[in-house]
């Protein structure tokens, strides 16, 4: 696939991956949409999105809905059909993330993540998906998460969302494939976006230890996703590190639980020396 003249949707396209994949795209020639809730913030990416376009009349339009409701997700990409024909390109890109220790989480934080991350994902492709069918081309682009292949510790409520999302893109892939259309399923690792930024205050100090901080910037994410379209890609792995991982998990199988195990009980330990510590610092003072 050439993105020259090609029509994208994006959703999510405010911030982050979103954001930094329609620049990209509108870099190479694409007509590109974006969705998201917050009108401040679509009308501010819609301005970087337009200076980043190769040419003035490439059309990039900013759609304000929540793709957690089906009928806001449907009316978005009527709106995109009706004004420019069935989109080429669809990336799924809008997503939320709220670590925590299980025990601590509110349930409705669950299901706010199957909403936006799992249903929202659904509900858009659901919307799009006949008219690229109809045509016998397109390219369908799942977001999922490095916590979609393996359990992340303290991030029990975005991982089963993200899980949901690479079973979906699974099945999808399958169906889509005999009617002319692409999918590819995405695995980030961190990513330098504000969503990012957000989580990072509420992730366990656990998680902190075992992964790390290292993280790839926005801009890589969606250079390496429009690669991995452009060569009708089903797996897309960012940056060395992930894709070394995406090897090794299949390669280890049902041991990978056993190591993660060991990587918990470790930074448990670290973690609470660390407060025993600071407990002691306290009463001497």
């Amino acid at each position: 696939m050439t993105f020259q003249d090609k029509v994208a949707l994006i959703t999510g396209g405010s911030s982050g991956i979103g954001l930094a994949t329609a620049k990209a795209l509108a870099g190479r020639g694409a007509h590109v949409w974006i969705v998201a809730r917050d009108q401040d913030r679509l009308s501010a990416a819609l301005a970087q999105v337009k200076a980043a376009r190769s040419s003035s009349s490439q059309r990039c339009e900013a759609l304000s809905a929540d793709i957690s409701d089906a009928d806001q997700a449907a009316v978005a990409v009527a709106q995109v059909v009706e004004s420019a024909g069935a989109p080429d390109l669809l990336i799924n890109s809008a997503g939320i993330v709220y670590p925590g220790y299980f025990q601590t989480l509110n349930p409705k934080i669950f299901r706010q993540h199957i909403e936006i991350n799992y249903l929202g994902t659904v509900y858009v492709t659901q919307a799009a998906a006949p008219g690229m069918t109809a045509r016998g081309s397109g390219h369908i682009v799942n977001i999922a998460s490095a916590a979609a292949l393996l359990g992340v510790y303290g991030y029990t409520a975005y991982c089963g969302s993200k899980y949901a999302v690479r079973g979906f893109s699974d099945v999808l892939r399958a169906e889509m494939n005999p009617l002319g259309v692409g999918v590819s399923v995405v695995f980030p690792p961190d990513t330098d976006t504000p969503q990012y930024a957000g989580e990072m205050p509420l992730r366990p100090q656990e998680t902190k230890l075992i992964f790390g901080n290292s993280v790839l910037s926005a801009d890589a994410v969606a250079a390496t996703i429009l690669q991995g379209v452009a060569r009708r890609r089903y797996i897309i792995t960012p940056g060395i590190e992930m894709t070394l991982l995406y090897r090794l998990l299949g390669a280890l199988g049902p041991l990978q639980y056993p190591i993660m195990d060991r990587l918990v009980a470790g930074a448990r330990r670290k973690t609470g020396a660390a407060a025993a510590a600071q407990k002691k610092k306290g009463n001497l003072l």
